[in-house]
């Protein structure tokens, strides 16, 4: 079996205070769509939220690789969201991988 990289993959956990976890949710889900439609090696952003606490977000992104991803941290997009939610966050975690395997289903998104 392979491990070569097929790709660079962004976790990122936030916890928001309660009184902006809507907002904030529908400001992650407009950065993930504009993230997917305007950058060519954004492969998949994901929105999590937990269900059981909303101020709970999960971020699953892949880029193409490392480069990709830092260039997403440059965009106009990006930068205005990061502006935006920053005040918004009460905790944020981050952690980068390295994907060497990936499976979907047939016909899944």
């Amino acid at each position: 079996m392979s491990s070569a990289s097929t790709g660079f993959v962004v976790v990122v956990e936030f916890v928001v205070r309660s009184q902006f976890a809507d907002d904030f949710h529908a400001a992650t889900i407009e950065n993930a769509a504009t993230s997917l439609r305007d950058e060519p090696n954004c492969e998949v952003f994901d929105v999590c939220r937990d269900p059981e606490r909303p101020e709970r977000t999960y971020l699953y992104e892949v880029y193409g690789s490392r480069a990709d991803f830092d260039f997403h941290l440059k965009t106009p997009h990006f930068m205005s969201f990061d502006a935006m939610v920053r005040d918004w966050v009460a905790d944020k975690r981050v952690e980068t991988f390295e994907r060497v395997s990936s499976h979907q289903k047939e016909g899944a998104r």
